[in-house]
């Protein structure tokens, strides 16, 4: 019920449009009834030869009727499906806007193509709510009367055989299929997910598994896949079938009954014989209107399924929130980071421990360390993807709690280790940094990037479309285009996670020059594993298991011969 509730809440907005297209689905299915009775009447009556003023009324109704029904059906299609395609788009809408503040921080348990099999397919499923879970009901019912007040006008026992019609094939038929269909419904939409995310990641990771001969295994899990997806749809499918066989079948034996209940009324003179026809065909189709309840009822519970596997991935709560009275930009760009603690949810292990630095603004801080020491960690909370657990980090003066989220980042020029590179032209993806930016300033945060050699070499320049996460590139072009956007956002305060990570040793020369030009003035933080171009730097923090073990200049760290100097030792020892 609670699922439900929260259904009708999203569709409430359109609820007169809804009204409408209810309105017509019952002219439409009246309609029918009207032409299929007029129709048999014209038949039964001229069988008698009467005078062609007798049949008139019966001959302008089957036109009327029949394009009343022609035309209300159009309408009522056009009307439902507008206003599902446009609820659709709602939800998807707020569905982005609830996932968006989720994925920075991770949705644990979830892969990407499961995640994307919920969002586009589930939200997918959510039209039948409107269109097979609320509109036939409310239609069936609104004709049950309209027919059951016409039927009694010849005889009250043909009102109560449609009311008995109606019942078997809206309620007692779901009823019967529900305790049979083995949560089918429920299934096959969680087998199709298992499908999708088994055959995306072996497409992802195919060469891997040519690499070790592990094709075979990967197709096993393929067909097992696909079989369990396949027993499920077939399962869905023979429900069905008896789902529609049922349902004829009982609207002939409808039919059958009002015959059987016709014949001695109108032996006995109570009933015209030209009304048998009349009768039988009404009933007949009438059912048209309870016909879909059945197939709504097995909607229903993969509606509701569907619906609930959203909704819990929607409702968790974002780690960083907002709210309308937080600050906008900050005054200034120094940093102050102050006995800052953090270890991930549910994890026992400190990752960032009574850290302490000050950064002033305009001013220049490398932050090195092993790998799992805690440095693109300390990049996430600057950035607010979480929040730390004590301390304070100041920038500006004030805490970053008191700025909104996307003001503050809006600040940032952030080059990350897992910058994505979309499925887009080579322009489109540096542009994703400043919208607005014109052909000649993308142009130039390129050339600035060492990416002109490169879009002179491609046939459309920056027009050529990368592939998804920029398979058309290598991993050092990658890592440039993520230099580009942050050259063309041209922020006050610039973060740089592994800034030259697959880069060639004269692209890495050629970058850092770049940066220590784009450092001028701004307020810089670079965390790498390469100890190269650290010796402008204003200060060196050595992090291992989430605290400071060395700090200061290069100089001086090299003078200490501790682990930065170890650090520096081994790294030229492997790139000699």
């Amino acid at each position: 019920m609670r699922i439900f509730m929260r259904l009708m809440k999203i569709v409430a907005p359109a609820w007169l449009a809804m009204l409408a297209a209810t309105l017509l689905a019952l002219v439409t299915v009246t309609a029918n009834v009207g032409l299929l009775t007029t129709a048999a009447f014209l038949i039964s009556a001229a069988a008698l030869h009467p005078p062609l003023s007798v049949l008139s009324p019966a001959i302008v109704g089957v036109r009327f009727f029949g394009l009343t029904r022609a035309v209300a059906r159009y309408l009522e299609r056009y009307l439902a499906h507008d206003v599902t395609f446009r609820l659709l788009s709602r939800i998807r809408v707020w569905c982005y806007r609830a996932l968006e503040p989720l994925v920075p921080t991770g949705l644990a348990g979830i892969t990407n193509a499961e995640l994307f099999s919920r969002v586009v397919h589930e939200v997918e499923v959510l039209q039948y709510f409107y269109l097979q879970v609320m509109l036939p009901p409310a239609v069936a019912i609104l004709a049950l009367l309209v027919l059951a007040l016409l039927l009694a006008h010849f005889a009250i026992a043909f009102s109560a055989l449609l009311v008995a019609g109606f019942l078997a094939v809206g309620v007692v038929l779901p009823v019967i299929l529900n305790r049979h269909s083995g949560n089918s419904d429920e299934n096959l939409p969680l087998a199709q997910a298992r499908l999708v995310a088994t055959l995306a990641g072996g497409i992802r990771g195919m060469r891997d598994l040519m690499a070790f001969g592990q094709v075979d295994s990967h197709l096993t899990q393929v067909a097992d896949a696909a079989t369990e997806y396949a027993r499920w749809q077939e399962r869905s499918a023979n429900l069905s079938g008896l789902a529609d066989a049922g349902g004829n079948l009982i609207m002939n034996l409808t039919m059958v009954g009002a015959v059987i209940i016709a014949v001695p009324l109108i032996a006995a003179g109570r009933l015209d014989g030209v009304y048998l026809a009349v009768v039988a065909l009404g009933i007949q189709s009438g059912f048209e209107a309870v016909l879909p309840l059945a197939a709504g009822c097995r909607r229903w519970h993969e509606v509701r399924a569907a619906a609930g596997r959203l909704f819990a991935l929607l409702d968790a709560e974002p780690l960083v929130t907002a709210s309308p009275s937080m600050a906008g930009l900050p005054p200034r760009y120094d940093l102050s980071v102050e006995n800052v603690t953090f270890r991930y949810p549910n994890s026992p292990n400190v990752v960032i421990d009574d850290l302490s630095f000050y950064l002033p603004d305009g001013g220049r801080l490398a932050i090195v360390g092993p790998s799992g020491s805690g440095k693109s960690t300390l990049l996430s909370l600057l950035v607010r993807f979480w929040n730390y657990d004590s301390g304070h980090i100041r920038l500006g003066g004030k805490d970053i709690g008191d700025y909104q989220p996307k003001a503050l980042r809006d600040t940032v020029g952030a080059v990350l280790q897992n910058d994505y590179v979309f499925n887009a032209t080579l322009g489109d993806n540096i542009q994703l940094a400043r919208p607005g930016a014109s052909l000649d300033e993308i142009l130039a945060a390129a050339n600035q990037a060492a990416l002109g050699e490169l879009i002179q070499s491609l046939p459309l320049g920056l027009e050529t479309m990368v592939g998804e996460n920029g398979q058309g590139l290598s991993g050092g072009q990658r890592r440039q285009v993520s230099i580009a956007r942050a050259l063309l956002k041209n922020p006050p305060l610039l973060i740089l996670d592994e800034p030259t990570a697959g880069l060639d040793p004269v692209t890495e020369r050629e970058i850092m020059n770049l940066l220590e030009k784009l450092m001028i003035g701004r307020t810089t933080i670079i965390i790498t594993h390469r100890l190269t171009g650290l010796d402008n730097m204003d200060e060196i923090l050595v992090l291992n298991q989430g605290k400071v073990v060395e700090r200061g200049r290069q100089a001086e760290l090299l003078a200490q011969k501790g682990w930065f100097y170890d650090m520096r030792c081994l790294q030229n020892d492997i790139f000699m």
